[in-house]
């Protein structure tokens, strides 16, 4: 990045910021003897440290929040964590800076920015429970208890989505009918769920722009949403609870980092710059001076730089996300492979609904697949074959077809679980 880029003078002026203003920063650069005003492109990397979730639960409130801000300050937006990785994470940002990231985000693709921008525009969202801060699992809210401020409504569904209710279901369908919605923003695998739920019913949905999270995105879930939305329809992007929208994809079908937004440092196994290509941890800054500015945040997540430029004009950085680096399938030898190129094998067979690839050990595996009246005895083999072809030909895959895969504690589902390796 040359050292003329706007992004990295906002990044080193959100720096000073947090220094001057956030208690947990000035303590952490004053230990390493960082002197915030002598910070350039060639120092900043080995002198600022990196920082993560444990940084924030330690801290919060008064450790991380700016000077001049306050949990009850009216200009502030709660919001918390699903709780994917342990321990819900609770945080507060300015609610123009996230209504700005979002906008910016949403500009590689103008289908949905048009749409999102509109005036008293209305969005559905659905999605586990624990990513909306209202109660949504419960059958005796309403729609006025799960109705946001911000125009979105927040759709029922139970934590565990394979148990949610027939009532809950047709009351998820009413209120869409009801309500109207602009735009649906969603989980691909709860949406997936409510699509089948249609179709049991013989109903259609409404024919609106959808834009899905990547968590727990897969093929297969990308597939039934296909079904009832064309791609100029369909959209996938990347957010998260600290830092709201982070990248969006574009009409080409690439996801570009929101530049704009944030200063985003793509980091290899050593906390070096990655090379395109290259598997990265991606690594966030905030940059707009807000109630909680993040310094070199690390995300957990897991992704590759695509080569070249796109051809939908955008200048941004375009990336695949592999997943969850807690997710990686790790074999014996050391080596790791993504949730994405285990999904990627699996592919999206017309004759399955739902999956799950469970390691239990390292060369052992269970996959459970939910089928549908498409499924014929032995249609996984070839699914089967594709995974030895990667994970080796002595693994043991054991497979269940099975009615019911339970959701992570957090309410969302994970198609990929790697074991949990202590560290």
């Amino acid at each position: 990045m040359n050292m003329e880029s706007p992004v990295l003078d906002k990044f080193l002026e959100e720096v000073e910021y947090a220094y001057q203003n956030v208690p947990f920063y000035r303590k952490a650069l004053d230990k390493l003897g960082v002197i915030t005003g002598e910070l350039c492109q060639d120092s900043y990397q080995q002198k600022l440290p990196l920082t993560d979730k444990r940084d924030y639960r330690k801290n919060f409130p008064i450790g991380v929040l700016a000077k001049g801000f306050s949990l009850n300050h009216p200009m502030l937006n709660k919001s918390q964590s699903s709780g994917t990785t342990g321990e819900r994470l609770v945080t507060f940002e300015i609610g123009m800076n996230l209504l700005q990231r979002a906008i910016t985000c949403t500009q590689v693709n103008p289908y949905i920015q048009d749409v999102f921008t509109q005036p008293n525009r209305k969005i559905c969202r659905y999605a586990a429970p624990n990513c909306s801060d209202v109660e949504c699992a419960s059958p005796h809210s309403t729609l006025q208890d799960r109705l946001l401020a911000d125009g979105t409504l927040v759709l029922p569904v139970y934590h565990d989505l394979l148990t949610t209710s027939p009532q809950l279901v047709d009351r998820a369908i009413d209120e869409i009918e009801q309500y109207k919605p602009d735009l649906f923003y969603v989980d691909p695998t709860h949406f997936a769920f409510l699509l089948r739920e249609y179709k049991k019913r013989g109903l259609t949905p409404p024919r609106i722009p959808v834009i899905t999270s990547y968590s727990a995105a897969t093929e297969v879930s990308k597939r039934q949403i296909l079904e009832f939305y064309p791609k100029t329809h369909f959209a996938e992007f990347l957010s998260s609870s600290e830092m709201g929208w982070i990248a969006m994809q574009c009409p080409s079908g690439r996801l570009h980092l929101n530049e704009e937004s944030f200063f985003f440092e793509l980091l290899d196994r050593n906390y070096e710059p990655a090379m395109a290509g290259d598997l990265a941890q991606l690594c966030i800054s905030s940059i707009d001076q807000g109630a909680l500015p993040h310094l070199r945040y690390q995300t957990g997540d897991m992704v590759t730089q695509l080569h070249g430029n796109c051809e939908c004009g955008s200048k941004n950085r375009s990336i695949v996300i592999e997943g969850r680096e807690s997710n990686f399938i790790q074999l014996g030898d050391g080596i790791q492979h993504s949730p994405l190129s285990i999904d990627r094998l699996i592919g999206a067979p017309d004759w399955l609904d739902l999956y799950q690839l469970e390691q239990i050990e390292h060369e052992k595996f269970i996959l459970k697949m939910i089928v549908n009246k498409k499924y014929q005895a032995e249609s996984e083999n070839a699914v089967i074959s594709n995974l030895k072809g990667l994970l080796g030909k002595s693994v043991d895959i054991r497979l269940e077809v099975v009615d019911y895969i339970a959701s992570e504690r957090s309410g969302k589902f994970q198609a990929v679980k790697g074991m949990k390796i202590d560290k």
